[in-house]
């Protein structure tokens, strides 16, 4: 089960109006309880990291590592991944330990959020 790339602007803004966020210095993660079956994906590198190879670069690093951890993400939910200026260039094994970190945080706060 491979999630589904997040790609229209009004949803990335709807997940980041009422999504629960979780941060490391690596990587942010924010979590919204959707609608559809799948689990849904966005990836955020703003000018701040860098020009377009440095930015490019962040992202294609979380999108491995979300293909790696693609049995981690609950069904129903839409993830947003945000890159910080060290996504880039951190070493590996930090990154993909503040991803999981990021992921389980955020899904956690959600459902604290839906359930009460």
């Amino acid at each position: 089960m491979f999630p589904s790339t997040l790609k229209k602007r009004a949803e990335f803004v709807k997940i980041t109006k009422f999504g629960s966020r979780a941060k490391t210095d690596n990587v942010i993660s924010i979590c919204y309880g959707g609608d559809s079956d799948l689990p849904n994906v966005g990836y955020v590198a703003s000018k701040k990291i860098g020009n377009a190879v440095k930015r490019n670069r962040a992202k294609r690093r979380l999108r491995v590592i979300v293909r790696e951890f693609a049995s981690e993400f609950q069904a129903g939910y839409s993830f947003i991944f945000i890159a910080t200026l060290t996504t880039g260039t951190c070493d590996f094994s930090k990154l993909k330990s503040d991803f999981l970190y990021c992921l389980k945080r955020s899904q956690e706060r959600e459902n604290q959020k839906t359930s009460a």
